[in-house]
């Protein structure tokens, strides 16, 4: 049994958000600083990324880790588990099909756990800035 009435808990859920995270703003401040360009949640992209280098063909997914389904970390409500068990997997499945299509698509994908931003935030935007492919450094040239 649900430890909330009906009203608390569907405001609860009301405020649970799906873009402007604390882990997406974190993501994208280092990025910034690092003068990265890139755009969040486009429409025109399968999946609406959360972090997008569009000229790069990177999309980065941060992934909650209960809506996700984090084997470390999700916890099954107990309440309505059928409900809740379905919608997870669902989710799962649909995070597998879009990274398919998008790497069928010539796009790197890179997915991170909401946990490992939190706690291993250098360790998760060295994932992004390793997948950016260098620029060849203009040769120079010579005296004649």
């Amino acid at each position: 049994m649900d430890n909330l009435t009906r009203e608390q808990r569907r405001k609860n859920m009301q405020n649970i958000r799906s873009k402007g995270t604390k882990t997406e703003l974190i993501v994208a401040r280092e990025l910034k600083k690092r003068k990265i360009y890139f755009t969040q949640h486009p429409n025109d992209v399968l999946g609406k990324p959360d972090i997008l280098l569009r000229r790069k063909k990177i999309a980065v997914f941060i992934d909650s880790d209960f809506w996700h389904g984090n084997p470390k970390r999700f916890i099954m409500p107990k309440t309505n588990t059928d409900y809740w068990g379905k919608k997870i997997a669902d989710n799962k499945k649909r995070d597998r099909t879009v990274t398919r299509i998008l790497k069928a698509a010539g796009w790197k994908v890179i997915r991170i756990w909401e946990h490992d931003i939190k706690k291993h935030k250098e360790r998760s935007i060295n994932k992004i800035l390793h997948a950016i492919p260098t620029q060849p450094k203009e040769e120079l040239l010579s005296d004649r």
